[in-house]
């Protein structure tokens, strides 16, 4: 799986974990609203108590001082405000985006049942709820999250789709429950100094938001005693919001993952968790003092941030950096998913013929693919004259479609019309060229599995004195992943988009001459550079999306693009003609060693010379 998928998938089960765990937590607060008949019993401090764990005391400060200030808008913030990554509105919107882009990975009720409450959310007046309405919605979420559970734990495999849930949901409530009970330690020791005896209220809160009240009572005293309640919480390997449950469990996946193997880009992950784990038996919870348990608090909060980062290095995931506040409540805009856009494509080729063609044998490569980042959701061919199509899948993985026209004509149009689903998200600038990378990158075996994009074709070829002047700027490779954003910003640089000055037949060694060209031969040109350094690197086949008032080129046709292969990561697409990486914009049809390994139309006819008109239509639908 690319870790694109991962990704998705990874942030639609942490979005579900979060959006479950706020829902409940804020809807507790409500029920206290309702339930109290003086204003002064719903206390400032439970409000301060739920921001911390849910957004920043700053936050709550800022909604605080607004003129006509009253609790629903504390209310509204958590629980619908578009501009609060972490609201429980917010979340649901995440995990239905990321839900949607990744259809192939998941079952089509999981879909379903977060699509239904989405829509819900869509048909209410988020601006003007009652605080019943409120908590009906809340109720539809807590119930959304514990369905999409059971769905996923009746009906999905057990392949690497389901442990990249797994553990999105166990490292999410493991922060979460951790950092309740960070909060509440500390909010705890203010009220003990402050008035000079223990008060047990936030303890038996922390019970409540982590859903865990009737358990405990079943495991321990009915007393509200903090060592208990920290240690139950922390280290009971039976409750499945305690912290040690979840990080069991997170492991486990892990192993699953990994094939029960401890590899070199897995063990610093291994180790923290087993170095965080190692406490739940080296301390004695009921020994603690409170500035002890307010530092292991601490620590141990850090620690569950850092599995977090480390799992997310380990996999290539979107990390978000921190700010003022811990990871678990600092969502930023990346981490809500990766990017998707639709488009609809209209592809017309037409030929005429100068004199009669009796018959005539035609392939075509115009159906989008579908794989890990982009998804067909409808194709369409017609053909005048009429006639059927037979398809099948080259070498290359690529649609190929053929038919036979045996009517005289003089006139042939292939039209296609194509629906795509693509996400895709900014990532060659985030990898970290390690030595593990280095090793495969040299390896024989990653040369030889990777030797048809190794070797230059009559395309690509550039001649030694072509090389050594690209390596007199651009100097030797050391990082192959840095060299190939170095050659697409040199090539950007030093050539001009120009449709005159080529033909379909130009090799890039004439380009290279020229400095001039089209999409097509800039692709070339960079092969050719690429290859002469041993990088794999194959030529993309597809279309641009510009959209308006865009600086982009190369959306009058099919547009093209190189696509490197990075050890350990997969085909990483770079746009030499803007300059760009080719992300979600970029709509892939076929991949190959060069242009004619994937061009559109391809046949042979009995008749006169031929003319080509081509016109394709790349347009943005509604999500």
């Amino acid at each position: 799986m690319l870790s694109r998928v991962a990704n998705s998938l990874y942030w639609m089960s942490r979005n579900a974990e979060r959006a479950e765990n706020n829902a409940r937590i804020l809807d507790v607060q409500l029920l206290q609203m309702i339930e109290a008949s003086d204003e002064e019993l719903v206390r400032d401090e439970d409000w301060k108590l739920i921001f911390e764990i849910c957004a920043s005391t700053d936050m709550m400060e800022y909604i605080k001082s607004l003129p006509e200030f009253n609790e629903d808008q504390l209310v509204h913030y958590l629980s619908m405000e578009e501009n609060n990554f972490n609201s429980v509105a917010s979340c649901v919107r995440f995990i239905r985006e990321n839900a949607r882009v990744s259809r192939d990975h998941i079952t089509d009720d999981y879909w379903e049942v977060w699509n239904r409450c989405y829509l819900s959310l869509q048909e209410m007046d988020t601006d003007n709820l009652q605080v019943h309405e409120m908590r009906q919605f809340l109720e539809k979420v807590k119930n959304t999250a514990l369905t999409s559970q059971g769905i996923i734990e009746s009906s999905m495999s057990r392949g690497v789709e389901y442990q990249m849930i797994k553990i999105g949901k166990w490292l999410e409530r493991a922060e979460k429950t951790a950092r309740i009970l960070n909060i509440v330690c500390e909010r705890t020791l203010a009220r003990a100094k402050a008035h000079q005896s223990e008060d047990y209220y936030y303890w038996l809160a922390a019970l409540r938001m982590t859903n865990g009240y009737d358990a405990y009572l079943k495991a321990n005293p009915p007393k509200m005693d903090p060592s208990l309640v920290l240690s139950f919480l922390v280290s009971n390997s039976t409750f499945p919001r305690s912290i040690r449950y979840c990080l069991d469990h997170m492991r486990e996946a892990i192993v699953k993952l990994e094939d029960g193997k401890v590899s070199h880009y897995s063990w610093e992950l291994f180790a923290k968790i087993d170095e965080l784990t190692a406490d739940f038996d080296r301390f004695n919870f009921q020994e603690l003092e409170p500035e002890d348990m307010m530092d292991f608090l601490n620590d141990f909060q850090n620690g569950c941030n850092e599995i977090g980062k480390v799992f997310s290095k380990t996999y290539y995931l979107i990390d978000p950096e921190t700010e003022n506040y811990t990871s678990t409540q600092n969502q930023t805009a990346n981490a809500k998913g990766i990017t998707s856009m639709k488009y609809k494509i209209e592809h017309t080729n037409i030929f005429e013929y100068d004199t009669i063609v009796d018959q005539s044998m035609n392939s075509i490569r115009l159906k989008p693919r579908t794989d890990e980042v982009q998804r067909l959701l409808e194709y369409r061919a017609e053909i005048t004259p009429a006639s059927l199509t037979k398809e099948h899948i080259d070498i290359w993985g690529n649609n190929v479609e053929t038919f036979f026209i045996a009517e005289h004509h003089q006139h042939l149009e292939v039209k296609t019309t194509s629906i795509v689903s693509i996400q895709k998200s900014p990532f060659i600038h985030q990898i970290d060229y390690s030595p593990e990378m280095r090793a495969i990158f040299h390896s024989k075996l990653f040369g030889e599995h990777y030797l048809a994009y190794l070797s230059n074709t009559a395309y690509t070829y550039l001649n030694p004195e072509q090389i050594k002047q690209v390596d007199r700027e651009l100097g030797q490779i050391e990082n192959p992943v840095q060299y190939a954003i170095d050659v697409m910003g040199y090539i950007h640089d030093h050539f001009t988009y120009n449709g005159e000055s080529t033909d379909v037949s130009t090799k890039a060694s004439e380009s290279f001459g020229l400095r001039n060209g089209v999409c097509q031969d800039i692709t070339h040109v960079m092969l050719g550079i690429l290859r002469s350094k041993h990088i794999p690197a194959r030529y993309v086949s597809g279309y641009l999306y510009v959209g308006e008032n865009s600086a982009l080129v190369g959306d009058a046709a099919s547009h093209a693009w190189v696509e490197v292969m990075v050890p350990g990561v997969g085909w990483v697409g770079l746009d030499p003609t803007n300059n760009i990486e080719a992300l979600e914009n970029h709509i892939r049809v076929g991949v190959g060693r060069d242009y004619n390994d994937v061009s559109p139309v391809q046949g042979i006819y009995r008749g006169g010379s031929q003319s080509l008109d081509v016109k394709v239509s790349v347009s943005l639908l509604d999500q």
